[in-house]
C-alpha cells in the first residue's frame, strides 16, 4: 500500500485506488480483524507494510501498534524493477531510503534485485523470507536471502539488501 512520494499517480497500484483502500481498511478495523495478510506482486519491487490508514495518528511505524495487518509484495522473478531495468543496489536503496521515509507504514523496500519470497505460516506466527538471486540469465540457485524475521524489530534490525525503516529511524537518531 506504498504511495510514492512524487510523480504521477501509479494506476495499476494502490495509490491508484484510494477509495478502495479506504474501504478495505475501514471494514477491517470496524470489524476489529486484526491478523489480516494482503500478498501483493507485479509492483517488480519487494516491499513490507503494516496494514494501516495512512496518518492515523493511532498507528505506530516503530512497534506496529494500531496495525490490522501486514502486507508483503514481491518483485519479479526476471523482469525488470520498477526502480529502473538493471538498477544497481545502492541507486535502488536511494529510492527505498525515501519510500520508507515518506510512508509511515512502509517497513522494507528493496528495488534492485530480482527474486522471491516463501511465507512459514503456524499458528502463531507468520515468517516471510525474500530471497535475491545474484543472476538471472540462467536458471540457478544463487540467491541469498535478503530479509526474514519480519517482526519487531522488523528483520532483527538489519538485512542484506534494501532499506528498512528501522535503520533509517535509527540513522535519524544518531545524526540528530
Amino acid at each position: 500500500m506504498t504511495d510514492f512520494p512524487s510523480g504521477p499517480v501509479d494506476l495499476d497500484a494502490w495509490d491508484g485506488y484510494r477509495a478502495n483502500r479506504q474501504r478495505v481498511l475501514d471494514h477491517l478495523y470496524q470489524s476489529k480483524i486484526d491478523n489480516t495478510i494482503i500478498l501483493s506482486g507485479d509492483s517488480h519491487a519487494n516491499w513490507v507494510s503494516d496494514l494501516a490508514h495512512p496518518n492515523d495518528t493511532s498507528y505506530d511505524p516503530v512497534t506496529g501498534r494500531g496495525a490490522i495487518g501486514v502486507e508483503f509484495a514481491g518483485t519479479a522473478v526476471t523482469s525488470g524493477s520498477s526502480f529502473g531495468t538493471n538498477i544497481q543496489p545502492a541507486a535502488a536503496d536511494a529510492i527505498s531510503d525515501v519510500l520508507v521515509q515518506v510512508n509511515d507504514e512502509l517497513q522494507w523496500s528493496e528495488g534492485s534485485y530480482r527474486g522471491f519470497f516463501t511465507l512459514t505460516i503456524n499458528p502463531d506466527t507468520l515468517t516471510a523470507t525474500y530471497y535475491a538471486m545474484n543472476n538471472i540469465s540462467s536458471a540457478n540457485l544463487d540467491a541469498f536471502a535478503s530479509a526474514n524475521k519480519l517482526d519487531r524489530p522488523v528483520a532483527g534490525g538489519s538485512v542484506n539488501a534494501g532499506v528498512l525503516k528501522s535503520s533509517v529511524v535509527n540513522a535519524t537518531k544518531t545524526v540528530g
